[in-house]
């Protein structure tokens, strides 16, 4: 079969469409047999392979996970196929999505082209025009603004025609002689005025001005020439054969088409990490912990704001006195010097009265406390309630000035969010899909069900989590409830084996002192087990964990 065959119109029945029911109804079987098979391409497929993160051997290991677009897109390949009259699996291989855009490989497009009669096989015209330094226009970020500046870059400036003859106009038959003396096929048709359908002229030049040459992986740096042809097809296509492509471009117009607006802050952010490292651990005082602290909350890089405050609070440990050593993984500096004026005078007793013993009461950390309030600010619903919030935290003597001023920016940020006008509310992200919602927990309730063993329940339940805003609050609980049945009935199972008697909240704090990494702490906190805990093991098991962090990221 030749490629004329592929993408011809073939004479058969239109069974693909959207407005008759029975054509529906049996494009929706074909693209249901379409999305199991494994040999489609995985946007198509009906369940995907998701990480699962590695086994004991360092092995990746995956999931399946059920993939809600699957029907749909299979569905959409069929109808452009039927249109096309091309295979639907050559659609499939040659169709990609690009940031949300459907494009055409560029092998696709030349085919097209060549088998649809209209003109002779497309030849391209490439020529040498020796080096030339090009200037052009790059977006620069300094210190948080952009700037355009002029640059200029040497590059071989080749340029490249994609050119035929339309169907029924012959190719003369040129001597040796003139195709000498013009420089080839193409410019000889020029001189003797053979008419040609070209393509406009791409050249490097134009790639470079275009942004195309200077993106990061850019292909026009490694393949030059094949980049030049497989563009000026494309260009060839989009003028004189639109309803070929069906208005769609090639890949690599996409992906040129992609533009980055994420200020380069790399380089940046990692000297002020380097240098506020070195603050922290050269700091004499509380005072100068604070004072670096409040940068280190400005940084925009969340791991390394995270692990900075962690250093923060083991320097914090060296300037308390060595009885009074405050167990808080997120204790800061001030509080160390708070706690330690506050026991530094004790209450004298009431002559005449008898001792009352007393529990004493731990004044919360203004860490605690700042968390308490970010907790509180994530769960408001109304304006009123968040200004309610923030009269409350700006009169609170418990926070240091630096988790204020971060208050401060989280009730802004928050209160933009209220202020968004109605207009932009409604383009906002819709509501939970019922149906997608109820295709998702079905496909973990056979993932549940399937678990033999307490291990790949927690597997499942990392697709729990991940899968969480695309499920709907009752199918959440009634897949939660699933999963607390089978777990508790595996762990019924060990029983019968294992007449170990230990409560969950040792076996956790056990587990989490002989943890070795941050991922190994954060398994206990998502067990599901953790919150069926009284809140004193809760708060033996944060004890745990804020311990052993404090050995692993301390001194």
């Amino acid at each position: 079969m030749n490629a004329q065959s592929q993408f011809a119109p073939a004479t058969q029945t239109n069974f693909v469409g959207f407005l008759n029911p029975e054509s529906f109804e049996f494009s929706q079987r074909v693209a249901n047999m379409l999305s199991n098979s494994t040999m489609v391409p995985e946007q198509y497929r009906a369940v995907t392979k998701v990480k699962a993160g590695k086994d004991s051997y360092g092995n990746m290991m995956y999931r399946d996970e059920p993939n809600p677009n699957g029907l749909p897109n299979c569905i959409i390949a069929l109808n452009m196929s039927n249109r096309l009259g091309a295979d639907v699996m050559m659609i499939m291989q040659n169709l990609h999505v690009i940031e949300g855009r459907p494009s055409w490989s560029s092998q696709f497009i030349l085919g097209s082209i060549n088998s649809s009669g209209r003109f002779s096989p497309l030849r391209f015209e490439v020529e040498n025009l020796g080096e030339l330094e090009v200037e052009y226009q790059e977006t620069v970020w300094n210190n948080g603004r952009k700037n355009q500046v002029t640059k200029s870059l040497k590059v071989e400036n080749q340029t490249c025609v994609a050119w035929a003859l339309e169907a029924g106009t012959r190719m003369p038959e040129f001597t040796l002689e003139e195709l000498k003396e013009h420089g080839g096929v193409y410019k000889c048709c020029k001189a003797y005025g053979i008419p040609l359908v070209e393509s406009s002229k791409i050249s490097m030049e134009m790639a470079v001005k275009e942004g195309w040459y200077t993106k990061n992986g850019s292909k026009w740096k490694t393949m030059p020439e094949q980049m030049l042809r497989y563009r000026a097809a494309s260009f060839f296509g989009r003028v004189y054969a639109p309803e070929l492509l069906m208005g769609l471009r090639s890949v690599e117009e996409e992906q040129d088409r992609i533009i980055d607006v994420t200020p380069d802050q790399s380089l940046s952010e990692q000297a002020d990490t380097n240098k506020l490292k070195r603050e922290i651990l050269s700091a004499k005082s509380p005072a100068a912990l604070d004072e670096t602290e409040s940068k280190v909350l400005m940084l925009t890089d969340d791991a390394k704001r995270e692990e900075l405050l962690k250093m923060i609070s083991a320097q914090a440990k060296k300037f308390q006195p060595a009885s009074n050593v405050v167990n808080d993984q997120n204790s800061t500096s001030n509080d160390v010097a708070e706690k330690a004026i506050a026991e530094k005078k004790p209450e004298p007793k009431k002559e005449g009265a008898p001792p009352v013993e007393k529990t004493p009461l731990k004044k919360p950390t203004s860490a605690e406390v700042k968390k308490d309030y970010l907790v509180k600010m994530n769960q408001v619903e109304t304006v009123a309630e968040l200004n309610q919030l923030r009269e409350q935290f700006v009169i609170n003597d418990a926070l240091t000035e630096a988790h204020l001023s971060y208050l401060k920016s989280a009730y802004t940020q928050h209160k933009a969010n209220f202020d968004k006008p109605a207009e932009e509310e409604v383009k906002e992200a819709p509501a939970v899909n019922e149906i997608k919602s109820s295709q998702i927990i079905g496909g973990l309730k056979i993932q549940i069900g399937n678990a033999q063993n307490i291990t790949e329940l927690d597997v499942v339940a990392k697709s729990i989590r991940d899968n969480k805003p695309n499920i709907t609050p009752d199918h959440m609980n009634d897949v939660l409830d699933v999963f607390a049945a089978r777990k508790k009935f595996l762990e019924n199972q060990l029983s019968m084996f294992d007449t170990d008697d230990t409560p969950w909240a040792d076996k956790a704090i056990s587990e989490i002192e002989a943890a070795k990494n941050q991922d190994e702490i954060n398994n206990i906190f998502i067990d599901p087990m953790y919150e069926e805990q009284s809140d004193p093991d809760q708060q033996r098991i944060t004890n745990a964990a804020q311990k052993r962090e404090s050995e692993l990221f301390g001194n």
